[in-house]
């Protein structure tokens, strides 16, 4: 688990601790550039050339503390100044100061490809712009940063790579591409977000001062550290929960199949597959662990009258996981809008269900439960209104101020998945191409499912945020429970997790060109079997 601050909230923890917690800036400069140091020492030896390619801001000032730093120790460094000496201001100039008449400035593109292409061998700092920039970038700068990728050089960026928006991982302009970033206390969204993740390469987090009770808590990004609580041997299947999945028409029984199979694998206690009739005998042959229950079938579909068997379906349930392979028929929309406006328990809508929500929206204004939605960026373009280039220009805001405006939690899922509930925010890293192929979405949607009855957490996580807000309403089913399962916004966290923990499994196992979501599927058990604690 990495904390994960916007550049807004980390200056404000800057000046926290410069204020409050009276640590002088240049000791604050100091410590970032010994993360940058021991970035360095870990991988190279001192026969290694190192060139510190440093801006006139603080950004530069990390870097030439850290090339002081590498000197000391007995390495061969150069320090390029992109720039003039004249412009170095306060803890920058002190830092600068050590060179002296050695430092090479560069204020000309010749001069930036002289000194700066064909470093094969060499390691580069990139301390020229730090979280700050919001420009794009164009001229000399423009030139440095493409001759340092076109260099053969090893770069580490000093706290992001030049170029990267830090709020939301967009290159302005062009970029760095870093090997490794050494960011400072804490990370920041532009690290996780594409194309910034890309550009990051690996990434350490150097604490360099003492937060001293500023609140970090809005954020995290997990490629590991959740965990599962070890069930109690005085249990039994209604201990657990009561899932019902709404899913499939004709021809799209496979993804029903998927997320009711994604359920059971996450620990729901008892599944319902709610089908259309003449799908009835597909479920319960391919999956018997599941029980199944006929609702009103139209040509495969799902009728116009099948309210009234959802409302059958529906009682007693702890949550409800509805969407995939549904279809957009008449009667699944008039199922849909029931599905929304009535049962106060838990839900989990992807697929179909939020291709008909699309068309309006502001249903959801009016909801009861609480809900889960899982688009891909295509499926929130048509929900959120925004066509896709503006969703990717930030896709944080943009999910964040979804999920406030109609009270749900958010999974937009990708390479990096987000998932919000309008204040707090994962990020979730897990995963792998290999899961780019159709089903992946609906064992998602399943396993979301599944936690939301029988999931719990060996720690409460992000216990800081949870304290600020509201605890989502549990209904009376959930309250005669004797585990009530997962809320929403931890569900929806742990299952993609853990269903991006299941791809790398089965891509390790099988490569990625050849798993499918079923192997995904299959993988689910060893993921959840380490995760328990």
């Amino acid at each position: 688990m990495i904390e994960v601050l916007s550049k807004q909230d980390m200056q404000a923890l800057d000046s926290h601790m410069i204020n409050n917690m009276h640590i002088p800036p240049r000791i604050l400069m100091e410590n970032a550039a010994f993360g940058i140091t021991a970035a360095v020492c870990a991988k190279y030896g001192k026969y290694t050339r190192a060139i510190a390619v440093c801006g006139t801001g603080n950004n530069g000032g990390d870097g030439f503390a850290a090339a002081r730093q590498l000197k000391a120790k007995g390495y061969d460094v150069a320090v390029c100044l992109i720039g003039r000496k004249k412009q170095l201001k306060g803890d920058t100039a002190d830092n600068a100061s050590f060179f002296g008449d050695s430092i090479i400035e560069i204020t000309t593109e010749a001069a930036a490809s002289a000194h700066l292409g064909g470093l094969d061998g060499a390691v580069v700092i990139d301390a020229i712009f730090g979280i700050g920039l919001s420009r794009d970038v164009t001229g000399l700068w423009a030139h440095v940063i493409d001759t340092l990728n076109q260099s053969g050089a090893t770069i580490i960026a000093c706290d992001i790579p030049s170029g990267i928006d830090a709020d939301t991982g967009a290159v302005l302009g062009t970029a760095v591409r870093a090997q490794e970033t050494v960011t400072f206390q804490c990370a920041k969204p532009g690290h996780f977000l594409y194309p910034g993740r890309e550009h990051t390469g690996l990434l350490t987090v150097k604490e360099i001062g003492v937060a001293g009770g500023f609140n970090t808590a809005g954020m995290r990004a997990y490629s590991d550290g959740l965990y599962l609580k070890e069930r109690p041997a005085d249990t039994h299947k209604g201990s657990y929960g009561k899932l019902a999945c709404v899913v499939s028409s004709q021809g799209y029984s496979g993804a029903g199949l998927m997320c009711v199979c994604g359920a059971l694998k996450a620990g729901a206690g008892l599944v319902t597959a709610g089908v259309p009739s003449s799908l009835q005998p597909v479920f319960s042959t391919r999956c018997p662990d599941a029980m199944t229950y006929a609702l009103s079938d139209f040509v495969g579909s799902l009728a116009d009258d099948c309210v009234a068997g959802l409302d059958r379906l529906m009682e007693g349930k702890t949550a409800l996981a509805a969407g995939p392979g549904l279809s957009t028929s008449y009667g699944v929309k008039n199922a849909v809008d029931q599905m929304v406006h009535h049962y106060d328990i838990k839900k989990v809508f992807d697929a179909d269900v939020l291709n008909i929500i699309a068309h309006d929206t502001d249903m959801l204004l009016n909801k009861k439960g609480d809900i889960i939605l899982t688009p891909h960026i295509g499926e929130f373009s048509r929900l959120c209104g925004k066509d896709i280039d503006a969703i990717q220009k930030d896709p944080l805001n943009t999910a964040k101020a979804f999920a406030k405006k109609y009270g749900v939690t958010l999974l937009l899922k990708g390479s990096t998945t987000i998932v919000t509930d309008g204040e707090r925010v994962a990020f979730v890293l897990t995963g792998t191409p290999g899961m780019a192929g159709g089903g992946s979405g609906d064992v998602l949607t399943g396993v979301i499912g599944g936690l939301l009855c029988g999931g719990q957490a060996a720690i409460q996580i992000e216990k800081a945020a949870q304290a600020k807000q509201p605890q989502p309403a549990q209904s009376e089913i959930a309250k005669r429970s004797r585990f009530a399962g997962m809320d929403c916004y931890t569900a929806a966290l742990y299952g993609a997790y853990i269903c991006g923990k299941a791809g790398e499994a089965a891509a390790a196992a099988l490569g990625a060109y050849s798993m499918t979501a079923m192997d995904t599927l299959d993988h689910i058990a060893q993921v959840t079997k380490e995760m328990t604690v």
